[in-house]
């Protein structure tokens, strides 16, 4: 097996997205899930709203899961032989790694924004769909790292054709 500097830095693009991104779901996630269990002390009934807005900063890290899988593939270093990338290449993959990886951070103000929704919730119920909306905002970024991050990999380096 060849490790060249291109695929040194490919693999780092993948650690690099799936670290910070599930980092940053880490502290998204228990910003929420504080909140959620004062709501759920005053009333159980408050568990599902909770737990629904809760779940939503963990979609940075499924995204980010996704490239670091494209990036791993792409490098043949699943399921095929080992490509021996160029540095151009490799600096293409951290680079895709790094556009998801910090749009990824967007998770810590989501689960914030969540933790607020959540409190909303427990005093009114019809709080719950602005608090979506209001959460979904926060994830915006992540969708567009996700997807610059898609076409680098896909269409400017042909990774899965």
């Amino acid at each position: 097996m060849v490790v060249t500097i291109g695929t040194a830095l490919a693999v780092s693009g993948a650690a690099l997205a799936l670290g910070v991104a599930g980092v940053s779901t880490a502290f998204g996630v228990k910003a929420a899930g504080i909140a959620g269990a004062g709501a759920v002390a005053e009333n159980k009934d408050n568990f599902k709203n909770a737990l629904v807005l809760q779940a939503l900063p963990q979609t940075q890290t499924v995204y980010a899961f996704i490239i670091a899988l494209l990036i791993l593939m792409g490098a043949g270093l699943l399921g095929g032989g080992v490509k021996e990338l160029s540095t151009a290449q490799g600096l293409v993959m951290l680079g895709a790694g790094a556009a998801v990886a910090i749009t990824g951070i967007s998770a810590i103000g989501q689960g914030l924004v969540a933790a607020a929704g959540i409190v909303s919730c427990s005093k009114n119920q019809d709080a719950f769909a602005p608090s979506i909306v209001f959460s979904g905002q926060c994830e915006t970024p992540a969708i567009f790292g996700f997807i610059a991050s898609l076409i680098l990999l896909i269409v400017g380096l042909g990774v899965l054709g």
